[in-house]
């Protein structure tokens, strides 16, 4: 008999889906990474003004804070994608959202490859900034839609791989597009990318879940079949129905005020907690520090002219970028391992130490621990702290609330990410060569408040999980939050054998009768 799905593993056209899906994401990281590199050509304009034809060789801003803005404005963009894909997610479907949103990466690309004033640059910045939240949004409930309790350990950090993924051909292909007028191709590439997007996702398939939800059985069933291709379906199809079912009963889908007030029908105040802390750990870890200004942390010690691009401190940063990568995946691996949780806690404390030997190692402009710290610390976070709250909202929260609790967790992410590229630049002016004690402070919070709050949700069931927390906001110490994850292929061995005694004892009647 066939396997039960759901103790499938990833299959060929989830991976597939997800990979279309995640192209959204990776114009996301492709969009972070694009004013690192470029930085003092665009800011300082260090290779001097001039003209080619209308476009000037740079955008002078003047000041750090103002180059703040500038960077962070990407990010108030994403919350604004964040916040308006819900509504046309739930009406319309993750295919239409993550096809259609992609084509503002068009426009954005447009107007900052054609700039010529700072405010068209950072309306530029804003507009990439919306396809990229509401990409980020729709692909984290997408996954765990589309996933089973297996293959949702891996899939789940498809959100950061695909970033990091963006991240690292971006500063590759800086090192040689830096320069002006070259930055202005480097810009353009994000509507390639949204281009491509709008043109592929159609050929994936919609969310089983999503379609059950309005009602479209067969087609969920067709979904379903195609994402768990030669397994048995049956039950779990089944689950999904009275699920949505017994979620329909209770309540319709609540929307972003409604879960914030706790109108909800389940206690879901200990997820939202959840949820937001980690996203907003996520930032305040100074991942974002990073990856915005590593070649300004670099070139501190290093001390090079940055008009001698690609200068040593930008060929280390895109190094540090494939490193960044590397670990995602090797993140991904671990927690199907050691579970979230404590992958969590260890990326967290990490990142605390090499933020503090950062501290030395500009004080004393040693570029080898400078470089091995930055290193390290951006290769921690991307184990655990980097994929594994983008996942959190799909695996804490009920079918009718995961929209509007991702929208709220990603829009607190976002927030966060805007605050840092704002008053990093300031921070650094005032606390110098400590600035990374900062971020080391954050860490350690965090790393107290995983111990406390965060339940381990590796392999388990999400409506297990939503059950199990949904008593208000408590800590998860003790035997009675250590979960142990269902064994699927022992379920259905039970279903065979009770289907082998029920032929047993039609054989024993029909025997009887005659």
């Amino acid at each position: 008999m066939p396997v039960d799905s759901r103790s499938l593993g990833i299959t060929g056209f989830q991976f597939y889906c997800m990979s279309l899906a995640a192209i959204g994401s990776f114009n996301f990281g492709w969009n972070i990474g694009s004013v690192n590199i470029p930085g003092d050509v665009l800011q300082n304009c260090v290779t001097g003004r001039k003209y080619y034809g209308p476009f000037p060789s740079c955008i002078f801003v003047g000041s750090n804070t103002a180059w703040g803005v500038i960077t962070g404005s990407y990010a108030l963009g994403a919350l604004i994608g964040a916040i308006a894909s819900n509504p046309v997610i739930d009406k319309r479907g993750y295919k239409f959202t993550l096809s259609w949103f992609a084509l503002l990466n068009v426009v954005g690309a447009l107007l900052l490859s054609l700039t010529t004033k700072l405010p068209q640059f950072i309306i530029g910045r804003v507009v990439v900034g919306i396809a990229a939240g509401a990409a980020n949004n729709a692909l984290s409930t997408y996954v765990s839609d589309i996933a089973t309790p297996r293959s949702r350990t891996i899939m789940g950090g498809s959100v950061q791989v695909a970033c990091n993924l963006g991240i690292m051909l971006d500063n590759a292909i800086a090192l040689g597009l830096a320069p002006p007028p070259r930055w202005r191709i480097l810009f353009s590439l994000t509507g390639a990318f949204g281009l491509l997007n709008f043109i592929l996702f159609p050929f994936a398939r919609e969310s089983p879940k999503w379609l059950i939800s309005k009602g479209r059985m067969d087609e969920a069933r067709e979904s379903l079949a195609m994402f768990r291709k030669g397994a048995y379906i049956d039950d779990e199809f089944d689950e999904m129905v009275e699920i949505d079912r017994a979620n329909k009963a209770r309540t319709a889908d609540v929307n972003v005020w409604e879960l914030a007030k706790g109108q909800t029908p389940d206690n879901l105040r200990h997820q939202l907690m959840c949820v937001s802390a980690l996203l907003f750990f996520q930032q305040f870890s100074g991942i974002n520090a990073v990856i915005f200004y590593s070649t300004s942390i670099i070139n501190k010690s290093t001390k090079s002219n940055p008009a001698d691009i690609p200068t040593l401190a930008q060929i280390l940063s895109f190094l540090i970028s494939v490193a960044a990568l590397v670990f995602t995946v090797l993140g991904m691996g671990l927690g199907a391992v050691f579970g979230r949780r404590t992958l969590l806690m260890f990326s967290h404390l990490m990142m605390a130490i090499f933020s503090g030997i950062i501290v030395p190692g500009t004080i004393r402009s040693v570029t080898a621990l400078v470089v091995t710290a930055v290193f390290c610390f951006n290769a921690f976070f991307n184990l655990g702290v980097g994929p594994i709250p983008w996942a959190t909202a799909g695996e804490m929260t009920p079918r009718y609330a995961m929209t509007a609790m991702s929208g709220i967790g990603t829009g607190i992410g976002y927030i966060s990410t805007f605050a840092i590229g704002v008053i990093f630049p300031a921070i650094n002016n005032w606390w110098g060569n400590y600035t990374f004690l900062f971020f080391l402070a954050w860490n350690i919070i965090a790393v107290v408040f995983i111990f406390f709050f965060i339940p381990e949700t590796r392999d388990r069931p999400i409506e297990d999980t939503v059950r199990l927390h949904s008593i208000g906001i408590h800590t998860v110490l003790g035997s009675k939050y250590a979960t142990t994850p269902i064994d699927h292929k022992k379920e259905a061995h039970a279903r065979d054998e009770e289907d082998a005694s029920l032929l047993d004892g039609g054989s024993s009647i029909a025997q009887v009768v005659e």
